[in-house]
């Protein structure tokens, strides 16, 4: 009787489902999940681009689709992947039974940047699966949050790989900025408009890579809405007299030069640098892992002499790193035109 009663306990074990863990997420929540991940659901932009470059076969949807830019810098299924959208705000509203149609085993969420957790928290909760809330609202947020998703996803070799590119760069990054005087670093303007009158506070977090670069905005406020884009007057800028102008649109340089403009040194003068947007735009909107290489970008136009890199030379290492793609000089210079 004893043996038949082991081999009952075998069977049973056998028959049930795979063991969950316990987890706990960066917003310090303890979720319950699968042992075995093999669908995803990522809530969030910023995370899903992340997920692009760490396990995209794991993706059960992307939340907006791919331009036909991307589609050569990112892996092929995710072109074929239904668009579901998203948290509130930062893409079309994901429908909770929609998430549950495709069968995700965890839905990955942002924490808000702005604090606490996003409106739709809610909507995440009704379709009953374990949530898991992640931090890449700063850049030197990366490194744990690849640790994190290594162990979640069982992908850690890939995700040492990228963390261990991150903090180089962050150190690279620190280390000439610590060298420049605080009153020799730049002040400049960030113009996300075509006419260069929407810009950022210097607190806002869509800022986070120009600070990290020893770059400062000359608009000074508080944040108060996720979008930003703070308007400001020509005057305004003109009274302020940025030492150099980075553009969100390229259409500003045309702007730039317009006799509107000519008392603004920095636009009068040329000093005007369009943000790389390809596959994603390399400094904000959406604030990706791709302002690892945005804010050395930035601090090699800010200090050249703290940080001699190669740009071009660093962009075509960090694109095969983190995207898989050899970019040849005249790919490199269409990304910075």
């Amino acid at each position: 009787m004893k043996s038949l009663a082991r081999i009952a306990v075998v069977l049973l074990a056998l028959a049930a489902p795979a063991q969950a863990r316990e987890v706990t997420d960066m917003a310090g929540h303890t979720v319950q999940v699968s042992d075995k991940i093999t669908k995803v659901f990522s809530a969030s932009y910023p995370l899903t681009v992340l997920m692009y470059v760490v396990a995209p076969d794991l993706l059960s949807a992307v939340n907006v689709p791919l331009t036909d830019k991307q589609k050569t810098f990112f892996a092929p299924r995710l072109a074929d992947l239904p668009a579901a959208g998203g948290t509130p705000g930062q893409n079309r509203a994901a429908n909770p039974e929609e998430i549950m149609a495709l069968h995700p085993d965890v839905i990955i969420a942002w924490t808000d940047p702005l604090g606490g957790h996003p409106p739709a928290e809610k909507s995440w909760a009704q379709t009953g699966l374990p949530v898991i809330y992640l931090n890449v609202s700063k850049i030197e947020d990366y490194p744990a949050a690849l640790d994190f998703l290594g162990d979640l996803l069982d992908r850690r070799a890939r995700t040492d790989a990228l963390k261990a590119y991150v903090v180089a760069a962050l150190e690279r990054v620190k280390k000439a900025v610590a060298s420049v005087p605080a009153e020799n670093r730049i002040k400049l303007l960030y113009a996300e408009s075509p006419d260069g009158l929407a810009t950022e506070c210097d607190s806002s977090f869509h800022m986070e890579a120009f600070r990290l670069a020893g770059g400062g905005s000359i608009y000074h406020c508080a944040q108060a809405t996720h979008m930003g884009m703070e308007k400001i007057s020509l005057e305004e800028i003109i009274a302020r007299q940025p030492a150099l102008i980075v553009a969100l649109d390229p259409k500003f340089k045309e702007v730039a030069q317009s006799p509107e403009w000519r008392n603004v040194k920095a636009a009068a003068e040329g000093r005007v640098h369009t943000v790389p947007k390809t596959p994603l735009n390399w400094l904000d909107r959406p604030p990706s892992f791709m302002r690892v290489l945005g804010a050395q970008w930035l601090a090699n136009i800010f200090y050249p002499q703290a940080l001699p890199i190669d740009i071009k030379a660093e962009t075509k290492t960090f694109y095969k790193l983190f995207l898989g793609v050899e970019l040849t000089d005249e790919d490199v210079a269409r990304l910075f035109n």
